[in-house]
C-alpha cells in the first residue's frame, strides 16, 4: 500500500468533572479513510492452486482494503476521544505551565 487518505474531524464541547471543574470534551465526527486499491499489491507464488487464486486477486484486494478502512474508522472514532478525554480528566482541571514554576492554567 502506498496511498492512504485519513481524515478525522473533531467536535469540542465541555464537561464537568467530579471535582466540579469544567474541562474541554472531545468527540470525533466525519472520520473518513480511503485506501487506493490500485496501490495494493498482493503477491501469490506457487503451484496451480495459487495461479487460480491470483485470478481472484481483485476480490481479495477489495475485501482487504475494506476491512482495513473499517478498522481505521472504528479505531479513530473511539480512540481519539477516549485518549484525549482521559488525558484532560487526569489534569483535574489544572494544567501546569512548565516555564513558570507554581503557575497553572485552569481549564
Amino acid at each position: 500500500m502506498n496511498t492512504i487518505d485519513i481524515e478525522a474531524g473533531l467536535s469540542f464541547s465541555t464537561t464537568t468533572l467530579r471535582s466540579g471543574h469544567v474541562v474541554p470534551h472531545v468527540k470525533s465526527v466525519d472520520v473518513k479513510c480511503n485506501i487506493n486499491r490500485f496501490d495494493i499489491n498482493i503477491k501469490l507464488w506457487g503451484n496451480l492452486v495459487t495461479d487460480l487464486a491470483s485470478a481472484a486477486e481483485v476480490l481479495f484486494v477489495g475485501t482487504v482494503a475494506a476491512m482495513i478502512e473499517e478498522t481505521i474508522i472504528v479505531t479513530l472514532n473511539n480512540g481519539i476521544p477516549l485518549i484525549t478525554n482521559q488525558l484532560i480528566a487526569r489534569t483535574n482541571g489544572y494544567f501546569p505551565m512548565f516555564i513558570f514554576p507554581n503557575w497553572f492554567v485552569d481549564w
